[in-house]
């Protein structure tokens, strides 16, 4: 990738150059810019050509997956230890147990009665403990061990090469030009090493390294190796047990080691190589004076804001050069017995014309195509527009006629319950005078009777307060009770009626 990239630039320089003429000023702003700060002009590259062996990285990587298998084996042996504890302490008799009283008979001290059971003072007790350190286990923690230093150590190597490189290149310049001064300094450092098709290939070459290293500290970190971490350490040779040499998965481990240990050169190799130059080369310099112009150019542009201005001027110089060459042309046309190599240039010059011509219809009829795309969305964007607008007013209605129903049932139902409220506030009045009627009439017939009422005190504020609502209570009911006996008093005496 990055050789095409250069190969672009390679080209693009080329025709760039090419269409720079060489005015006369031009050329003295170039030549004073190339005189000037040669003594600070440096270019310097270190790149190593680095070659990474596959067929050791293919052994670790087949047998990564067997060493994994054989770890999760978890072979171990068990070991059985036996202490003489009480008869008190004594949870669980075993066969072992039994057969270790009977040969030790100084344990039973006492003879038991007829009828009752044996009971000895002492027991021996076997516990069982799984032991982890087999051979084959330390065996397979010393392989995974050697396995990571060996891919370590070229991966140390390796990488230590790949970050010194490094390309650099670096100058100052100081030119005085007519109207003031041109100051330049330039630095680039690059240490991707050009990042090209063989260094990419190098790059997945040690992230594969990375990506087994880390596999192996994995494995490492597993409980079972932890705890091979702190046995004592297999010393080569090793010794082929039937386990190394009948189970699959140790078999490849004996199997990798013996790849390791016997593998010759280090499966890389590295060759370092190195440039320097000051000052810069004549062709370099000239390129680079057209650089620098570049960025002057660049900086007028955009520091003054002409774009436009040049553009314009642009467009005016190449209407020039095409009204020029067609004036040429014309003549030579006029002129007749035209030269072979003028035949030729008129018609590359028509073939460039009309190439330029239909490169114009080109990019009208494209842009009138996408226009022509652009106004059809925008139709379609219209009409789901308008069908959301009708579809949101159908929605706003519906809404808007829930809301009067319910606002018309919410008065509906306000009404109702005002019309409750005030019913059960005139029940509750009414409630409340007969009560302080029948009290006024309670506390009338205790008088009349002379019965004294107990811890009855209505000399305080709320208790009198609320003795004068039923005194008033009470004349109202005495008026309304007066008014209807007066009614028939009337009758029975004036009228005679009863």
């Amino acid at each position: 990738m990055y050789d095409t990239i250069m190969d672009q630039y390679h080209r693009a320089l080329k025709r760039f150059r090419e269409e720079i003429n060489d005015s006369k000023a031009t050329a003295k702003l170039k030549g004073l810019i190339a005189r000037n700060g040669r003594h600070e002009e440096t270019l310097s590259d270190v790149s190593f050509d680095i070659k990474i062996e596959d067929d050791w990285m293919e052994r670790i990587e087949v047998a990564i997956p067997h060493l994994e298998a054989a770890i999760r084996e978890d072979r171990q042996f068990i070991k059985s230890e036996g202490n003489i504890s009480p008869i008190e302490r004594v949870r669980k008799v075993s066969r072992a147990s039994v057969e270790h009283l009977a040969r030790h008979s100084e344990m039973i001290t006492h003879v038991p009665d007829e009828g009752e059971d044996l009971i000895p003072d002492k027991l021996k007790v076997y516990e069982n403990e799984s032991n982890y350190a087999v051979y084959e286990n330390r065996v397979l923690y010393m392989v995974i061990c050697y396995a990571r230093d060996f891919i370590d150590h070229r991966l140390f190597r390796i990488s230590n090469a790949w970050k010194e490189r490094s390309a650099e290149m670096k100058f100052a310049k100081k030119v005085n030009a007519q109207g003031g001064t041109i100051e330049v300094e330039f630095r680039l450092s690059d240490s991707t090493g050009g990042l090209a098709d063989a260094e990419e290939e190098n790059g997945r070459k040690i992230a594969r390294i990375e990506s087994m290293s880390g596999a192996l500290a994995m494995l490492l970190n597993m409980p079972l190796m932890r705890e091979m971490a702190l046995a004592p350490m297999v010393s080569p040779p090793i010794t082929r047990t039937n386990v190394l040499r009948m189970d699959t998965h140790f078999k490849e481990v004996v199997a990798l080691y013996d790849f390791l240990s016997s593998y010759e050169g280090e499966g890389y190799s590295i060759e370092k190589r190195q440039f320097n130059v000051s000052p810069f080369p004549a062709e370099m310099e000239d390129e680079l004076t057209d650089m620098i112009i570049l960025s002057m150019y660049l900086n007028y542009k955009y520091g003054k804001d002409a774009g436009e201005e040049l553009e314009a001027r642009y467009v005016a110089e190449e209407q020039k050069r095409e009204e020029e060459r067609r004036r040429k042309f014309e003549e030579l046309i006029k002129g007749g017995n035209l030269s072979p190599e003028q035949e030729k240039q008129l018609l590359l010059h028509m073939i460039t014309v009309r190439e330029a011509e239909i490169e114009k219809l080109r990019r009208k009829l494209s842009e009138a195509n996408r226009m022509q795309v652009a106004l059809q969305e925008a139709a379609n964007k219209q009409s789901l527009l308008e069908d959301r607008i009708k579809q949101i007013m159908l929605e706003r209605e519906s809404v808007t006629s829930r809301l009067a129903a319910e606002k018309n049932q919410e008065t509906m139902r306000a009404e109702g319950l005002a019309q409750t409220v005030a019913e059960t506030e005139r029940e509750r009045d009414e409630q409340l005078a007969k009560n302080r009627y029948l009290s006024a009439r309670i506390n009338g017939l205790l008088e009349q009777y002379a019965v004294k009422s107990p811890g009855r005190d209505m000399s305080e504020r709320e208790e009198f307060l609320e003795l004068e609502k039923e005194r008033e209570a009470f004349e109202r009911f005495y008026e309304k009770n007066w008014k209807s006996a007066r009614k028939k008093i009337r009758k029975r005496i004036l009228w005679g009626r009863k």
